[in-house]
């Protein structure tokens, strides 16, 4: 590994370091803009929920209106909008959410959404018969009074001498009173549904409808036929109560099913919250770590890097310097083992060769000195041989 890096050129171990650094940087970068996308995803999602949130709010306000209204159609047909739009809003968030949890969270929110409906339509019917029974009793006590007016009528017109005139008017006009009396009664009850006013009136129609058996009992054959549609009105002013009563207590627990799914509804909705929060927390937590990490490795790889390549390049370059104060100072005598193949192993290789050279001319040089002076010793010799 040391030999390989030894011989790439000195360019490239200049690119690998910065390069290195680059890549720590751009990790670094990323890190960044990654942890920025899942702070912004989660604030978006935050403010989905904030804004389901607030389609529940208009849902519950709009159910309170319903009711307020005594189960007027045009305000249902405003919760039923409110409600389309709350699910459809659920369904919204389903597509763009993509955890487990959320989804878990967001699919148990759609069943209740669904036993939401159901309850709302329960009401509705439940109100539809209330006010259908309103109506009813209003024209079955219209009836039952329209009789008594009839007999009342007739008992004045009998003979003042008879002697069951003035019994027969006592009892029809008490009949008469205790049908109003209940009539009343039951207009309290219809208008605040109450176990109080309940009884009350249960109990004074009761009273009118038992005032029939002394009027069968004192009236003549005479007046059967209006006895018999007067015990007809008062029956079915009775089932019709019956059927208030019925009425009523389907709202009643249609109103306490619906409360109770809009507090699992904003249960739910606070721990999906929650959830991001946590998420959020999480992400940034890892997010910072990450970023720390990177940042350490940044600096501890680029101080390696910077170390061996400096080493790379000055170690030669003095081993280099030595080579060349020596050939300056005369020795000659210094060889160099390149074995790098890099830039500066061609530098060393040079000086290598330089050395070499100046070997072989001072030795040629000195071979020829010496030659000279063997010449310059014979021409001596001879010359003091002549004379």
């Amino acid at each position: 590994m040391s030999s390989w890096f030894a011989n790439i050129s000195v360019n490239m171990k200049l690119a690998l370091g910065f390069g290195l650094v680059l890549v720590f940087t751009a990790i670094l970068a990323l890190t960044g803009w990654t942890s920025m996308g899942g702070l912004i995803n989660r604030s978006n999602w935050m403010s989905d929920i904030t804004s389901l949130n607030a389609q529940l709010t208009k849902l519950r306000v709009t159910r309170l209106q319903y009711m307020v209204a005594d189960g007027d159609e045009k305000v249902a047909e405003t919760v039923q909008t409110s409600l389309e739009s709350f699910k459809a809003y659920q369904e919204k968030l389903r597509a763009s959410f993509k955890s487990p949890e959320n989804l878990k969270m967001l699919d148990q929110l759609g069943i209740v959404i669904a036993d939401y409906q159901k309850s709302l339509n329960n009401m509705r019917s439940g109100y539809k018969a209330s006010n259908a029974a309103r109506d009813e009793l209003t024209t079955h006590a219209s009836k039952s009074l329209a009789v008594f007016e009839q007999l009342v009528t007739e008992v004045r017109n009998m003979d003042p001498a008879d002697a069951n005139r003035f019994e027969q008017y006592r009892l029809v006009t008490d009949a008469k009173d205790d049908l109003r009396v209940a009539r009343y009664e039951v207009r309290g009850y219809t208008t605040n549904a109450t176990p109080e006013t309940e009884q009350a009136a249960v109990s004074k129609l009761d009273s009118a409808i038992k005032d029939l058996d002394a009027l069968k009992t004192t009236f003549s054959g005479t007046q059967a036929d209006q006895l018999r549609q007067l015990e007809t009105s008062l029956m079915a002013y009775r089932t019709t109560l019956q059927n208030f009563k019925a009425a009523t207590g389907t709202i009643v627990q249609a109103r306490k099913e619906m409360t109770t799914q809009g507090q699992d509804i904003v249960k739910i909705s606070e721990d999906m919250y929650k959830l991001q929060l946590d998420r959020r927390d999480q992400e940034s937590a890892q997010a910072r770590t990450t970023q720390i990490t990177c940042t350490l490795l940044a600096m501890i790889l680029g101080i390696i890097a910077a170390v061996i390549i400096t080493r790379q390049i000055t170690r030669p370059l003095q081993e280099t310097l030595a080579v060349v104060d020596r050939i300056a100072s005369g020795d000659l005598t210094q060889t160099l083992a390149v074995t790098r193949r890099d830039e500066l192993g061609v530098l060393q290789q040079g000086i290598q060769r330089m050395g070499s050279t100046l070997r072989e001319l001072i030795g040629g040089i000195r071979d020829s000195v010496v030659q000279i002076a063997s010449a310059a010793e014979e021409l001596s010799a001879v010359t003091e041989q002549t004379s």
